[in-house]
């Protein structure tokens, strides 16, 4: 546990982060509409889909690496086939 306390004590990019639970995850990526539950951010959790940093018992989330994964693994890219 000493060892993750002096990584994100020394990282920069921690330090410049937001980082948030799962709850604040999703406020922060979805309108209240189509927001999905905390469910899906678990079982996304689990699969390795998105990133998201863990120490002991508290999962946080940063949003801008989470939106950058589901953007990268989601985005559907136009075809000239049409």
């Amino acid at each position: 546990m000493a060892m993750v306390k002096h990584i994100l004590e020394n990282s920069d990019d921690f330090n410049d982060a937001k980082y948030v639970d799962a709850e604040g995850l999703l406020v922060a990526l979805f309108a209240e509409e189509s927001r999905p539950s905390l469910r899906w951010v678990r079982k996304m959790q689990k699969q390795r889909v998105i990133p998201f940093l863990k120490a002991g018992g508290l999962v946080r989330f940063d949003i801008a690496e989470v939106r950058a994964s589901l953007r990268r693994n989601n985005m559907i890219e136009p075809t000239d086939d049409i």
